[in-house]
């Protein structure tokens, strides 16, 4: 058996002897996997996000709309609206399949042109962001407004768009702007905090408190697969709740993508939320959102993680 080469610590802690596209096949199916099994909390993220209320009225809202009838009678059936439209599963798909490796390859680029391993990661993240904006935003903004408004026709969901937004572009982009900050607000603190665990378990950090010297010992006796699932958990948990930009950007993008007409633009959607609700308006929806992308990631990543390390051992045999 061939060993496989010693990882270089300012690289992202991510397979690449497989090659990016294999990484982004990885990554499609764990996104495929999480829209699956956990659309029910997107869905109820969007909900909290779009009433700017806490976690108990979004559950009452959610069941009142879609577990139980007007006349009061219980239709448990009506809890799979959630997954409408299937556009989203698609937008999954497409958006963790190209999240790790498009991050991966304008990092190496940026680290080509002489910017350092934060600097680099910065833009190469920023570009990155960007790329998953052209590639799921329209999709994004489909589920969003479809599921929220329960539209059945993708047609009628883009003329309501375009008729507050002036043009098709700006009508199938609804909240671009938002969705980019949240994208590279979680991007570049996900994967700083996965590259400093991953280095961090190779080689304790220098005055690191003894909690986290144990937290260390402890990880290295995991498996390497279960090890980088657990260190994505970690990284996911702080990159969603040590950031306020990402759950800024997702509420901003959110209302404008459900409500065009109220929400035209970045700049009057951000006036809105602090006149009215403040500087826990761009908030709402947090707990959810949280819940859901860290357990999102975990799957998502997790399983492209673990596809990726066995495509890679079997190279080097």
């Amino acid at each position: 058996m061939v060993a496989a080469p010693a990882r270089n610590t300012e690289d992202l802690p991510f397979p690449r002897t497989i090659g990016y596209w294999a990484l982004a096949a990885n990554g499609a199916k764990g996104g495929g996997t999480k829209y699956l099994t956990l659309q029910y909390l997107n869905f109820a993220r969007w909900t909290a996000q779009q009433h700017s209320c806490n976690l108990p009225q979004a559950i009452k809202i959610m069941a009142r709309n879609y577990v139980f009838h007007a006349d009061g009678r219980f239709t448990p059936l009506g809890f799979f609206k959630m997954w409408w439209p299937y556009v989203t599963l698609m937008n999954e798909t497409v958006h963790w399949g190209m999240k790790v490796p498009l991050a991966m390859c304008l990092y190496d680029k940026s680290r080509e042109v002489g910017l350092g391993q934060h600097s680099g990661l910065f833009v190469g993240v920023a570009l990155s962001s960007a790329g998953e904006v052209v590639a799921t935003g329209w999709s994004e903004r489909f589920g969003v407004h479809m599921g929220l408004r329960q539209l059945s026709s993708y047609k009628e969901s883009l003329r309501l768009s375009q008729e507050a937004r002036g043009n098709i572009v700006a009508a199938a982009y609804a909240g671009a702007g938002g969705l980019w900050l949240r994208n590279f607000a979680w991007n570049f603190a996900f994967f700083e905090w996965k590259r400093f665990f991953h280095n961090a378990v190779e080689e304790t950090p220098a005055g690191a408190p003894s909690w986290f010297c144990w937290h260390l010992d402890w990880l290295r006796t995991l498996d390497k697969k279960d090890q980088a699932n657990f260190l994505t958990f970690e990284a996911a948990t702080l990159g969603t709740y040590l950031t306020f930009f990402n759950m800024a950007g997702d509420n901003i993008k959110t209302k404008m993508q459900h409500d065009p007409a109220r929400y035209p633009n970045f700049r009057d959607t951000c006036l809105e939320i602090w006149g009215k609700h403040g500087l826990l308006g761009f908030a709402r929806g947090g707990l959810f959102k949280g819940i859901y992308l860290i357990l999102g990631a975990t799957v998502a990543i997790g399983i492209q993680e673990r596809l990726s390390e066995i495509m890679a051992a079997l190279m080097h045999r």
